[in-house]
């Protein structure tokens, strides 16, 4: 691994952490449950640098959950970074490298799906409960949804300055 590519994990890692702060928490969907815009950056960073997402994702949103919900660090670790990595081989599928709108579409659906069932389980294992776990996938919708919304709109506006950089 180049130096170039450890920087540009540590600095999408960072921003997954800041991202994540900005959050909303939702209390009635269950203990833990939020809204964030962490998952729209780990889309981002997949669109940027494809399957490296996987680390931004996972080192930074573990570490978010290590500082305020211990229990979630691992499971985020595993969860978020499967997601990033999925995202970000769709997305450079076919020659695309992110600038897809469709594929990018498609990436970000499949990287909610991985999340809402690892997140899933993770809390009916956390709670015994998979009642309480079903509710709170309303959460990681919201947030997917957020995500993917947010997501596409700043890569539709950054990628031609990108693409015009290169």
């Amino acid at each position: 691994m180049t130096t170039k590519k450890i920087v540009r994990i540590g600095l999408l890692s960072a921003l997954c952490f800041a991202a994540t702060f900005i959050r909303i928490p939702l209390p009635f969907l269950g203990p833990n449950s939020m809204v964030h815009l962490g998952t729209t950056v780990l889309f981002i960073s997949a669109v940027l640098v494809g399957s490296e997402a996987g680390w931004a994702g996972a080192i930074g949103c573990s570490l978010f959950d290590l500082m305020l919900m211990p229990i979630y660090a691992i499971p985020t670790f595993i969860i978020k970074g499967l997601q990033g990595y999925v995202v970000g081989k769709i997305v450079f599928m076919n020659n695309k490298e992110g600038n897809s709108f469709v594929q990018n579409l498609v990436g970000f659906l499949v990287g909610s799906i991985i999340s809402l069932l690892g997140y899933f389980l993770t809390d009916g294992i956390i709670y015994g409960n998979w009642t309480t776990a079903l509710v709170s996938t309303l959460g990681s919708l919201l947030t997917s949804g957020i995500g993917i919304i947010f997501a596409m709109i700043i890569i539709t506006l950054i990628r031609p300055i990108i693409n015009k950089s290169s």
